[in-house]
């Protein structure tokens, strides 16, 4: 259980957390500044490619591939989910393997910690970090996408799920922010496909009363449950979607942590 779990942790940093520098790239000046004349793509992966998730640099800005991209790429593949979530997580310092292509990159391979550095920078922000409200809202929604994209991850692989994913119906949750952003997942025979932003149709939904609420309970400071009953989270819809819902959000919150 213990290498499913590194596992799992792995799909969690390539799956959830790697594409949301998509999103840093897109609110950071520096990021931007640091990356304008890449052009190229960088693929994270553990051997074989299954997970892996692409950084395509190029004059449109970064955009993310979960799953890796097909074509020429610098390929940076960690031998084992164990070292991947080490090195992810800070504990050890070791680059992944570069394939020949990433020979001829190296010095943009040299600049690539800060950058991957401002993930941890804006999903853990400082106390005075969140004191910029526009900079607060940011690391909220970097979040609330984090949960969305973590749910995909631990609903079609984690093993602990597999029961509670055999009676989740087919239906769509959004997660809706008062005066914020929102995030939405679908449900489909088993299938989670998560997005940024609203839903086109939803059939349940959780709707925070702000900012500050949902950036409580995303951080584990807020138990969902006393958040409904102090009518800080409203919850409607589908109910047996929901219920089902709720072990997964708890799951990756043991996981985030």
């Amino acid at each position: 259980m213990e290498n499913a779990n590194q596992d799992v942790l792995a799909r969690l940093h390539l799956g959830a957390m790697l594409p949301l520098l998509e999103d840093v790239a897109q609110f950071d000046d520096g990021v931007r500044e640091a990356t304008k004349n890449w052009n190229l793509t960088l693929q994270f992966q553990l051997p074989g490619g299954d997970p892996a998730t692409a950084l395509c640099f190029g004059p449109a800005g970064l955009k993310t591939h979960r799953g890796g991209v097909k074509g020429p790429k610098v390929t940076l593949t960690f031998p084992n989910a164990r070292l991947l979530n080490d090195v992810f997580q800070g504990r050890i310092k070791k680059s992944p393997r570069p394939n020949l292509r990433g020979l001829f990159h190296l010095k943009k391979l040299m600049g690539l910690d800060p950058v991957l550095g401002k993930l941890e920078y804006y999903l853990r922000p400082s106390a005075d970090l969140l004191q910029i409200p526009e900079t607060f809202a940011f690391c909220v929604r970097l979040n609330l996408y984090a949960l969305a994209f973590g749910i995909q991850v631990l609903g079609e692989h984690d093993p602990e799920m597999k029961p509670v994913v055999s009676h989740l119906p087919d239906g769509v949750l959004e997660i809706r922010i008062a005066e914020g952003p929102s995030a939405h997942i679908a449900v489909r025979q088993g299938r989670f496909i998560p997005g940024r932003g609203p839903a086109e149709k939803a059939n349940a939904i959780m709707d925070f009363d702000g900012l500050e609420t949902a950036w409580a309970l995303l951080q584990g400071n807020l138990d969902l449950y006393a958040a409904v009953g102090g009518e800080k989270l409203r919850i409607r819809g589908n109910i047996p979607l929901l219920d089902g819902i709720t072990p997964l959000l708890d799951q990756l919150s043991l996981y985030f942590s």
